[in-house]
């Protein structure tokens, strides 16, 4: 341990998190696996994620031999990813400089910064540094993965320090709208730098945890060379609305319904979840929760201490029949249409515990992520077709989310406190991005001194200056299927789309393995792309070309098997074109007998 640093308090909490995987600060948190070294290099920072999209945060920071990385979140496949889970980011770069990362810097619990951790950390084998609610959704999501070899250190944002390598980091808390969000400050021989992660300026937030604005003034006094800032709402005036302000919506709405209240909202919006609960306590309802990351994360945050649920408040959605519907409310996953959620599968009727019912209010308290726009509007509109009354936007007359990112007048105030020489802005798509960076301008921030980045650049920090180099790093996406991990590519997406729009015909042919004749006529599978015993014709004219292309005279040599394949299917692609105007997946094979 650090001799500067003093020895905290243990809480009541850190006995919660102590086991293999979870150290507290007085065991592990100010250990380093090198020295810093004096010296005026380069600091490169290198994103891997987060630049040009919303989500897939994730940063490289380097200087000489030492690296740390700042987030490891995932994102959401768009609609025609058929089978796809999620998006991680591309961490070829790091593959040749494992040895070098001497840990990585979580800002906060929510998916888009956590995770990718299940997938990537088997790769590269680092330590976690991370606050206790960020360590304990984790831990909690990497039980569901074999990879054991986690190391989560807990990290107390108002008091500790830590050393990795050349980098000495601090933190700073913001608000956000889940308890536990840091920025990070790092320093180093080039100079000091800070990411102030997902942040807003909440003067009365639900966990009374406000924006350190002291800290980050003493910050601003000391001197900041880059500050890299949240950019997702820079192009929405004014500043954000306290999430506070939802707990007078959900008492007009549970005021108003007769029957059963159903909230959907992220699983991870622990101060959502927290006035939901308020809610059901002061209108005398019960409170189930429906989805497993949702019941997962409750867990987590009730045995941690950052929720609060009353007594006699909660109940387990197998028991919501036992009471009337006026006394039963529900929190549910699935706010972004998700196929699989709780919320889908109330909407299609396929949910054991719920069937959605005249009466029903069913809640949307979220907005949607780009992309999602189609599979919420579809979930909408059949839970409306069940009956249920939708509250899912401001039209309602009701504001049922606020944005846990900051408006124009938040960034403005962020670089004013921190007073830094160069402003990048960070998290967010390429219009976010330039927007954020004119707003700066417009505080003084001189042109030169704001970059507007992408994944896989690199920025140069030395001497005092900021610089993008030419050259830019491998960088992209890695889909996630199932336990699949970057084994599905451009080329199965594409063949899962013409099975899933066009369907897939395949060709089977039997033949002698000595002479190379059909034993039998070709066998023909069709699967999405006609009937068959309505297409008769077609069928047989398809399986009559393949019989002419098999043909042989006697004592004809054996033709390359291989070759031939590829020739019935590209034959059968072209007949089946010519005669429906229709390209579906043919597959051609020859068994030897």
């Amino acid at each position: 341990m650090n001799a500067k640093t003093k020895q905290r308090k243990q809480t009541p909490y850190d006995a919660s998190l102590k086991n293999k995987n979870i150290k507290t600060k007085n065991e592990s948190v100010m250990q380093s696996s090198a020295q810093a070294r004096p010296g005026k290099g380069v600091l490169k920072v290198i994103p891997l994620g987060g630049l040009g999209e919303v989500g897939k945060n994730m940063t490289v920071y380097e200087y000489e031999n030492d690296i740390i990385i700042v987030d490891m979140g995932f994102n959401f496949p768009d609609g025609d990813m058929l089978g796809i889970d999620y998006l991680i980011p591309d961490i070829s770069y790091l593959q040749d400089k494992k040895d070098k990362i001497r840990g990585v810097l979580i800002t906060h619990g929510h998916e888009d910064h956590i995770g990718a951790i299940p997938f990537i950390m088997p790769q590269i084998n680092a330590p976690i540094y991370a606050p206790k609610l960020t360590c304990g959704l984790i831990e909690a999501k990497m039980a569901e993965h074999p990879y054991k070899g986690l190391k989560l250190n807990v990290i107390d944002p108002d008091k500790d320090k830590l050393k990795l390598g050349a980098f000495e980091i601090e933190w700073v808390r913001v608000a956000h709208s889940i308890p536990d969000a840091v920025g990070v400050v790092i320093n180093t021989p080039a100079g000091r730098v800070f990411y102030t992660g997902d942040f807003r300026f909440d003067h009365s937030p639900v966990d009374g945890r406000k924006t350190d604005i002291p800290k980050l003034s003493a910050l601003g006094e000391k001197g900041v060379l880059a500050m890299f800032s949240d950019s997702t709402n820079a192009e929405v005036p004014g500043y954000s609305i306290s999430e506070k302000e939802l707990a007078v919506t959900f008492d007009k709405i549970f005021d108003r319904a007769t029957g059963r209240i159903i909230i959907a909202s992220f699983s991870s919006q622990i101060n959502r979840i927290q006035l939901i609960i308020n809610a059901a306590k002061a209108h005398k309802r019960k409170l189930a929760f429906s989805g497993r990351s949702l019941l997962k994360n409750v867990e987590v945050a009730v045995r941690l201490g950052y929720l609060k649920i009353p007594q006699d408040t909660v109940i387990k959605i197998q028991d919501i029949g036992k009471y009337a519907d006026n006394q039963v409310s529900v929190m549910s996953t699935g706010s972004q249409g998700e196929s699989m959620s709780a919320l889908s599968r109330m909407a299609r009727g396929e949910h054991k515990q719920i069937k959605i019912k005249r009466g029903d209010t069913v809640v949307f308290s979220s907005s949607p992520i780009p992309g999602n726009e189609s599979a919420i509007t579809t979930v909408i509109d059949d839970l409306f077709r069940r009956g249920a009354e939708v509250v899912f936007d401001e039209k309602n007359g009701s504001r049922t989310h606020v944005t846990g990112h900051p408006g124009q007048e938040e960034l403005k105030l962020m670089i004013e406190l921190v007073h830094p020489k160069y402003l990048i802005p960070w998290h967010g798509e390429v219009h976010h991005l330039v927007h954020h960076a004119e707003l700066a301008q417009s505080v003084g921030i001189p042109v030169e001194n704001t970059f507007v980045c992408d994944n896989g650049d690199v920025l140069e920090i030395a001497n005092g200056r900021v610089a993008k180099a030419e050259k830019k790093v491998q960088n992209g996406v890695v889909l996630v299927d199932g336990l699949g991990i970057g084994d599905v590519g451009e080329i199965v997406l594409r063949d899962r789309k013409v099975m899933a729009t066009e369907g897939i015909f395949v060709v089977i042919c039997t033949v002698d393995k000595k002479t190379g004749r059909l034993l039998t006529s070709p066998d023909i599978i069709s699967r999405g792309f006609i009937y068959m015993r309505e297409n008769e014709q077609l069928v047989n004219n398809a399986r009559n070309e393949v019989k002419r292309m098999m043909s042989r005279r006697e004592g004809e040599p054996l033709p390359n098997w291989a070759n031939m394949k590829v020739k019935i299917r590209d034959h059968v692609s072209s007949f089946l074109y010519q005669h429906t105007k229709r390209s579906p997946m043919v597959i051609s094979v020859i068994i030897e007998v």
